[in-house]
């Protein structure tokens, strides 16, 4: 018998698996698709923050951030001293229209308590601040100009975590599980993603596919955040002398990862135009679409011990989130298997028992 099976060794199984092989527990990863070519991570556009409703949400991007600006001491390894996930601390910008104001200020109590070193400023002030911004419609808005959120790459930090894991200890083999009946170990944990319900079928989370288009633009800002727009949804951040900007349209069960090109100029263009004037001489230059392994019932996280089992664990629905929470989860999951509790952060909210039943517990704040 094996002592732990991780199904899936995307960012959030390899996260768990190194904390795991910290703990000294034999780890095995199984996962189908070793090249990760159509994984939620690599197709992300790599964005880490701690800006969102859930007190547990802000907490896990805290945990990320000194997770990430601390990478070198976690993971190097013999053969690679000074891993790095070259993080662009360009910090972040999310806009709200009258409709979001309110919610918007309750988030920031949670904020402050959190001590989550978010600003906020009133939209009538934006462009003392960010100048290229119209602040048409803009009511608040909330930013970081502290160097602790941006982005990073996915690839390299899903790297650098699987190559300190498998020094470890962890064994990542290639495979292809169809039920959890297959495996057989003291503990299993499916980290599968937008495939959960292969899995474990009581549990409603689905691939939504999610459209990222790469645009040219004659003037370029190195400097400009990550921003969101929501009073459309839509959200940009700069990319090697272009833009990256997000769809804020997804589908639900998509059969192909084809991009969904029509969205640029009906939804995406005008929306980045009316937004950042400069944005009205964009070029589009290229497109990729890429899945989140979509909660339907809130947008939150899957995370605990499945109570229909006696020995298996999961971690899924995460929303465009697992690549900024994924340090946070594998610490909260081994603290789980290994004492029974969790420690560092009490995510007991995002249990299985909520969503088996139907009790919602939204995080408005998805891009």
């Amino acid at each position: 018998m094996e002592d732990v099976v991780i199904i899936g060794g995307g960012i959030i199984g390899t996260a768990t698996a190194y904390f795991l092989s910290l703990e000294g527990r034999k780890v095995k990863v199984i996962e189908r698709d070793p090249t990760y070519k159509i994984a939620s991570f690599p197709l992300s556009l790599g964005g880490f923050r701690r800006q969102f409703f859930q007190k547990e949400n802000i907490l896990l991007g805290k945990f990320a951030k000194e997770f990430i600006l601390n990478l070198p001491k976690h993971l190097k390894t013999k053969k690679n001293p000074k891993p790095t996930a070259s993080m662009v601390a360009n910090g972040y910008l999310l806009m709200f229209g009258p409709d979001k104001a309110e919610e918007q200020y309750k988030a920031l109590i949670n904020h402050k308590e959190c001590e989550a070193g978010t600003k906020n400023i009133k939209g009538s002030a934006l462009t003392n601040i960010f100048p290229y911004v119209n602040n048409e419609g803009i009511e608040t808005a909330t930013y970081t100009d502290n160097e602790t959120e941006g982005w990073i790459d996915p690839f390299l930090f899903h790297g650098a975590l699987k190559s300190k894991a498998q020094e470890l200890g962890a064994n990542f083999v290639k495979g292809d599980v169809k039920s959890i009946s297959e495996i057989n170990a003291k503990t299993i944990v499916s980290a599968a993603g937008c495939w959960t319900k292969e899995l474990l079928k009581d549990i409603p989370v689905v691939p939504q596919k999610h459209t990222v288009f790469r645009v040219k633009c004659p003037k370029y800002i190195k400097e400009m955040p990550l921003t969101g727009d929501l009073t459309t949804g839509v959200y940009w951040r700069p990319e090697g002398g272009e833009y990256l900007a997000g769809s804020p349209i997804s589908t639900f069960d998509a059969k192909d990862l084809e991009p969904e090109w029509n969205h640029f100029e009906e939804l995406v263009w005008p929306a980045l135009a009316k937004r950042v004037p400069m944005f009205e001489e964009l070029k589009l230059t290229g497109a990729w679409a890429g899945y989140y392994d979509c909660n339907k019932l809130d947008n939150n996280a899957v995370v605990g011990k499945h109570p229909k089992y006696e020995n298996v664990y999961m971690a899924s629905g995460f929303t465009g989130r697992g690549l900024m929470q994924a340090p946070g989860i594998g610490r909260a999951l081994t603290e789980l298997i290994t004492t029974g509790k969790y420690q560092t952060i009490d995510i007991s909210v995002f249990g299985i028992d909520r969503v088996l039943n139907s009790t919602a517990r939204p995080e408005p704040y998805v891009l």
